[in-house]
């Protein structure tokens, strides 16, 4: 069985204990908004974990183990588009001949 990812409660008090900081606090200290490092609490936010993670001294795959593959890359696909899938210029143009 996979290890769970962290708590929401216990990445905060882990980070006000450790750096002495909110998360809040974190963000704007790195230049940004004032909510953006709290997204990585609801959703994968690679950028936002790393920063919370160092904050807190740990990798960020022990945070989030469900976010990471066993060799500490992201387990996020990378998806590209689908071949598919038209393109919007193509729909219009698609669209544009119907008129005629």
């Amino acid at each position: 069985m996979a290890d769970k990812d962290w708590h929401n409660a216990t990445i905060i008090a882990e980070l006000k204990m450790r750096a002495n900081k909110s998360l809040r606090q974190l963000s704007e200290e790195h230049d940004l908004s004032p909510n953006t490092l709290g997204q990585a609490l609801q959703r994968p936010y690679p950028n936002a974990e790393r920063i919370i993670a160092a904050a807190i001294g740990v990798d960020p795959k022990t945070i989030w183990p469900s976010r990471y593959n066993s060799d500490g890359t992201s387990s996020r696909r990378k998806g590209k588009r689908s071949i598919s899938k038209k393109h919007p210029i193509d729909i219009a143009k698609e669209y544009e001949g119907d008129k005629e």
